[in-house]
């Protein structure tokens, strides 16, 4: 929630009284402890694929740091801070850490980062971002949120997408719109749709990508619209913050992300599963299309929420 100006004028000497109370807690207390409490199972089956795989996926860890850059980015990642604090107290940098850590230690095929992995694309954020991801010993595959490149004062700005975006191209192949992380079996798709609609960019590669025929695990930060997600989410969001479904609810799709769903729900759709963020919320339900594709939406990381998401060959007993 936007605080009024009059609140503003006064963060710079609260931010001053508690950066130091907020760097004593953090020091002197351990990084939380990732156990099985911490994650969910989710299945995906794919017929023909020669092996198990296991995937770590986290979205919406929301990571803010202090920063003294300016005034204005000060006062916000201060008036962040405290929003994404999990039920023990452990800030969303410190359970990030944690994260990685259990990641380094487990070795999952992967990591999945569903989007608004920082809170905002501070300096601060970014250098604790780059020096996480710089320690990582498996490989990942991250797609962009909303949050991971805008501030409130420049929200989906032409100044925002030039200036910031940018920022988040070094940990996605150097193209946000769209890239993948190829398997032996399968591809999986990051496609950038945090303006609420499918980057126009990423559509005709998106298009070959599926037309090689491998199967193909998307990616998204914003999910796609399912009767059962939009009724968890519609009291919670706006449009539920789902991407699809027009009349029922929902974000209207352009013709752009109009044509990216048809491809992916068509009858010969080489798609396997749809894994997405951004509601805060986990669900499991079906796309509808010619083909009903299984989607997949992550909890939020910053409470301290992961999910490890088995890729089983068909025919494979579930757990």
């Amino acid at each position: 929630m936007t605080k009024s100006k009059h609140t503003l004028k006064f963060l710079p000497l609260l931010l001053t009284l508690l950066l130091p109370l907020l760097s004593a807690c953090a020091s002197s207390q351990s990084l939380p402890e990732i156990t099985d409490e911490n994650l969910t199972v989710s299945t995906i089956t794919i017929p023909g694929i020669s092996r198990e795989y296991n995937l770590l996926f986290l979205t919406d860890t929301h990571i803010v740091l202090p920063d003294e850059s300016t005034g204005e980015i000060r006062d916000y990642s201060a008036e962040r801070l405290s929003h994404f604090t999990n039920d023990s107290g452990y800030i969303s940098s410190e359970l990030f850490s944690s994260w990685m850590e259990y990641a380094n230690r487990t070795k999952p095929d992967a990591l999945l980062l569903g989007g608004d992995i920082i809170d905002s694309p501070s300096p601060a954020n970014l250098e604790f971002l780059d020096a996480s991801l710089s320690k990582l010993n498996i490989p990942y595959l991250y797609t962009v949120g909303n949050h991971d490149w805008t501030y409130p004062w420049e929200y989906m700005t032409e100044t925002g997408t030039a200036q910031y975006l940018p920022l988040l191209a070094p940990y996605m192949e150097n193209n946000t719109a769209i890239h993948t992380l190829e398997t032996e079996d399968f591809v999986l798709v990051a496609v950038d749709n945090s303006s609420n609609q499918i980057h126009p960019d990423s559509l005709e590669e998106y298009r070959q990508i599926l037309s090689k025929g491998k199967p193909v695990i998307v990616l998204l930060h914003v999910p796609l619209y399912t009767g059962d997600l939009f009724a968890k989410t519609s009291g919670v969001w706006t449009n539920g913050a789902v991407l699809g479904g027009g009349v029922p609810g929902g974000i209207y799709p352009n013709d752009i992300s109009a044509e990216f769903i048809s491809l992916t729900t068509a009858a010969d759709s080489p798609v396997a599963a749809i894994i997405a963020g951004h509601v805060h919320l986990p669900d499991e339900s079906a796309v509808d299309g010619e083909k009903n594709i299984p989607q997949i939406v992550g909890d939020a990381g910053y409470k301290g929420k992961g999910m490890s998401i088995r890729i089983l060959p068909a025919g494979t007993a579930a757990p």
